[in-house]
Order: structure tokens, then C-alpha cells, then sequence
């Protein structure tokens, strides 16, 4: 898998700015049913790229939200899903977060990647 040397930031931002490009896909499948509507031996190939594409960075993003749910802090856990599985931005996190205030979340956001890392080299390890 190409994300095999990025950080784990890297990778979080990866999960969060594939999101608009799942969208995007989505909506030139739907195009791309509609043209081809009445020539299946069109629409075939170019609809399984498309969803075949979608699968893939569907997966990514999974694996990163399933790695998010392992932390073991809910606080954690909820700022780094709004943040980068759901794309909340920065400016609406405390909001979204019920938290008091930015230092806040930004602290908690910290704790987190770095317990993230942990627990990633945990689970790369190879098991004896």
C-alpha cells in the first residue's frame, strides 16, 4: 500500500481530503449511468473504474476510522473523527465537539495523534 511511510498526520489528511474526491466519483457515476443508459456495453467498464476507485479509497478511510476507534480517550476518539473521517474544520470543532473551547480541543487533538502513533506501531509490530 503507497501510505506505508506516512506519518500518521499524513495519513489523517489523507482520510479527510479523500472524502470530497469519494463525491466527486459518486457524482460522475451517476453521469456516467445517464450517458451511457441504452449502450451497456459502454457503461460497463467505465462503471466498474468508477467503483472500483470508490472501493479503494473507501477502504483507506475505513481503515483509518476503525484505527481512530481503537484510542481508548472518547474525547479522542470524537475530535479525530470530526476532524478528519466526517471533515469538520478547525473552526467548527468546538462546536461539534461539545468541548469549551480551541486550546482545548487542540490539546486533546495532540494527546490523540500521538497515542495514534502508539497504537499503530503497536499493531505493526509482528506478533511472536
Amino acid at each position: 500500500m503507497f501510505e506505508i511511510n506516512m506519518t500518521i498526520n499524513e495519513r489523517l489528511r489523507n482520510a479527510r481530503d479523500l472524502k470530497p474526491f469519494i463525491e466527486s466519483l459518486e457524482v460522475e457515476l451517476a453521469q456516467v449511468r445517464e450517458q451511457f443508459k441504452s449502450q451497456p456495453a459502454l457503461l460497463a467498464p467505465q462503471e466498474t473504474e468508477i467503483l472500483t476507485a470508490i472501493r479503494e479509497i473507501t477502504t483507506r478511510r475505513q481503515y483509518m476510522a476503525d484505527l481512530i476507534n481503537q484510542l481508548s480517550d472518547e474525547n479522542q476518539r470524537k475530535i479525530l473523527t470530526l476532524q478528519y473521517i466526517k471533515g469538520v474544520k478547525d473552526k467548527h470543532l468546538v462546536e461539534a465537539s461539545g468541548l469549551k473551547d480551541y486550546r482545548e480541543v487542540s490539546s486533546i487533538r495532540q494527546k490523540a495523534i500521538k497515542n495514534l502513533e502508539k497504537l499503530q506501531k503497536q499493531l505493526e509490530q509482528p506478533q511472536a
